[in-house]
């Protein structure tokens, strides 16, 4: 009898425990998400910051957190599974009455791009997980912009180690002393270190040198993502297109270095507008760029040959060099007309007319292959 007793006093103690976790579990339990930075680079740890509070007077002995994100964003501990490009951590607390819980999990950036932590569940049961009630949060997630790493040349091979020059521009304030462009006649304010004394011997008039200003060409990298020549809408080698961006990066970070003025084009869209930045200089502009890239999606917008033709006639005064996976017969064709540089991922399986096509190892390549 006193068995008896005892079970429906258990059973009971476990309803009553049920229905109360049931009615009031979800009531003054808040839950948020953040990372620790808003941004990183490539192959950087960040951390993802839970927090959870309950404001009552019951304890919860049993929550389970949810998460859903990139496959992308590596997690240091085993808690998570991957299906394909998603990965799914679950996260576990005990909650006393009135306490807040804040955990930390390291997380590795292994590759580009703009991340988000969302679609958190929350599920609570009761102390022997003979029931569970679940509840989404919708409005809880947290945002990460992870920026391709900027790799030195000296990681790369068979790179323009130069790509530098001068063009000419209207005359402002300054004169260039190094660009001469003709002879003029002495006017007041002009130096005297300026004047050309055999010309002024010929025409018995003092006579000046006349200078131009000189100023660094604006370079424009251009960006391909058709990695096959049956590739219309979306990129069907992602491994490749990811080392084309990475090489984008490094040369967008050595123009930026020489204090070139740099600006990247790509046949693609962002929320609808294509991808044509303004040219960019210093660490600012670099960062402008690599936050361009790292938002670069893998939807073809256009037919590469023909935005790269409208580009150059539009462009006649700026270093244009070519960024591909791969060298069609067309884009070889434009290369020889033009005279581009066109650096490619692959090399072309049919015989180039110049050399200003150039196939481009990354470090780690060759260090498979060795």
């Amino acid at each position: 009898m006193m068995l008896v007793l005892l079970l429906i006093m258990i059973g009971l103690v476990i309803w009553i425990t049920q229905q109360m976790i049931e009615r009031f579990g979800f009531r003054n339990l808040t839950y948020s998400l953040r990372f620790s930075a808003d941004e990183a680079t490539e192959g950087d740890t960040v951390e993802l910051i839970e927090t959870i509070i309950s404001r009552k007077p019951i304890p919860l002995p049993w929550v389970k957190a949810e998460l859903t994100t990139h496959s992308a964003l590596q997690f240091a501990s085993a808690c998570s599974s991957v299906s394909e490009e998603t990965r799914f951590v679950s996260s576990y607390f005990c909650l006393f009455p009135y306490k807040k819980i804040e955990r930390r999990w390291h997380v590795t950036c292994t590759k580009r791009g703009l991340f988000t932590v969302s679609h958190v569940v929350l599920v609570i049961s009761d102390l022997f997980g003979t029931a569970e009630w679940s509840n989404p949060l919708p409005d809880v997630s947290a945002n990460l912009i992870v920026l391709p790493a900027v790799h030195p040349l000296d990681e790369l091979t068979d790179l323009p180690q130069n790509f530098g020059g001068e063009i000419l521009r209207q005359r402002t304030i300054i004169p260039d002393r190094f660009a001469i462009c003709g002879i003029r006649e002495y006017a007041d304010g002009d130096s005297v270190r300026d004047i050309s004394w055999a010309a002024s011997a010929r025409t018995v008039d003092p006579m000046v040198w006349q200078f131009q200003e000189t100023a660094s060409p604006e370079l424009t990298i251009m960006l391909n993502l058709e990695t096959r020549a049956t590739d219309r809408d979306l990129v069907s080698d992602r491994v490749l297109y990811e080392d084309a961006i990475r090489l984008c990066a490094g040369l967008l970070g050595t123009a930026v270095q020489m204090h070139m003025p740099v600006k990247l084009i790509a046949n693609t869209e962002i929320e609808g507008c294509p991808v044509d930045s303004r040219s960019g200089c210093g660490r600012q502009g670099l960062l402008h760029l690599l936050r361009l890239l790292a938002a670069l999606p893998d939807n073809i917008s256009c037919k590469f040959t023909r935005m790269l033709r409208r580009t150059l006639a539009a462009n006649q005064h700026s270093v244009v060099i070519v960024l591909t996976p791969y060298v069609s017969e067309e884009l070889s064709q434009i290369a020889a007309e033009t005279g581009i540089l066109i650096l490619s991922l692959k090399a072309p399986d049919f015989p180039v007319l110049r050399g200003n096509i150039r196939h481009i190892k990354l470090l780690k390549e060759r260090n498979i292959s060795s």
